[in-house]
């Protein structure tokens, strides 16, 4: 289902504003598993919430689309990946279900959720809003206050705060991710990252290229940085290309005077933390060279490439 479902989806809720169309979820991550809380909702309530809600997505929904990009994307786009390809998104959902959906909201402890999701029901179809808690979060550590009768008066501990911004989108097979690091901390998409960068290492250990290995491969997934840039090397599928040009990396290493050493079989040598980046570089193809003055750079993103 691709964005201009959802857009007209969205549209069609704005323009009808239909009754009890909403449900609403405090979530927290326990793993293995999620925990989720589900309160009641007057219907003027639910629509209260969708109105605060869709009109600025709809305004956000206007930004270019790309494919999700794990080291960054650009301003003005969301990024739009399939939601079989996020572990967590199952175990969530079955985390709202009847059976397992804790409706009892005196037990919740709100210092301890991580999101909330706002889901909307309307035409046989489910659209699931999710918003990170920890900005709200910082709030609770101040006061809140209303004015009553000129009076300024505290108001209790126990505020659950919702606002406007939706950092992701489930519709339909697609996740869109308007705020980029979310899916890192709503879905633990750093899962993903460990799984694809040990993908790329098994290769390169078969590969028989690089020594001291098992430093590099510790050293690697102990930075989320290194993690997020194999783990687009491998969605990219650059690593057959490194192996295959591999006799060009001495003379790559040589014109960029990269703190690299080869031994005498001409394997890569690794030493320390240091050398990182310049060895993902060359596994990504990230070197170029320009046409006019015959430069020779680093892309910031695989995306520039």
């Amino acid at each position: 289902m691709d964005a201009n479902a959802l857009r007209e989806f969205i549209e069609k809720v704005s323009i009808a504003s239909p009754d009890n169309c909403l449900s609403l979820y405090f979530s927290r991550w326990s793993a293995p598993k999620y925990i989720s809380y589900s309160p009641q909702l007057s219907s003027e309530l639910q629509k209260e919430i969708v109105a605060m809600v869709v009109n600025p997505l709809q305004r956000q929904l206007t930004d270019t689309i790309v494919d999700y990009n794990p080291i960054g994307v650009g301003d003005g786009e969301i990024e739009q990946l399939k939601i079989s390809s996020i572990s967590h998104v199952a175990t969530y959902l079955d985390s709202i279900t009847d059976i397992n959906v804790i409706k009892e909201m005196s037990i919740l402890q709100i210092d301890k959720i991580d999101f909330y999701c706002i889901r909307i029901t309307h035409a046989g179809k489910d659209l699931f809003l999710f918003r990170q808690f920890q900005k709200l979060k910082r709030l609770r550590k101040g006061l809140f206050a209303q004015i009553v009768n000129n009076e300024l008066k505290a108001l209790c501990s126990g505020i659950l705060g919702i606002d406007d911004i939706t950092d992701i989108v489930l519709f339909g097979d697609e996740a869109y991710i308007i705020n980029h690091i979310s899916l890192e901390r709503v879905f633990k998409y750093r899962d993903e990252f460990l799984k694809r960068t040990n993908e790329a290492l098994g290769e390169l250990l078969k590969g028989n290229v690089i020594i001291n290995i098992d430093q590099f491969t510790e050293d690697c997934c102990n930075d989320i940085r290194i993690m997020k840039r194999f783990t687009n090397i491998m969605t990219k599928g650059r690593l057959p290309l490194f192996f295959d040009n591999y006799d060009k990396v001495s003379e790559i290493v040589k014109e960029l005077d990269l703190d690299i050493d080869f031994d005498e079989s001409g394997k890569l040598v690794y030493r320390e933390r240091s050398q990182l980046f310049h060895i993902i570089n060359l596994l990504s193809d990230s070197y170029f060279r320009t046409l006019l003055a015959d430069r020779t750079g680093v892309a910031k993103l695989e995306g520039e490439l």
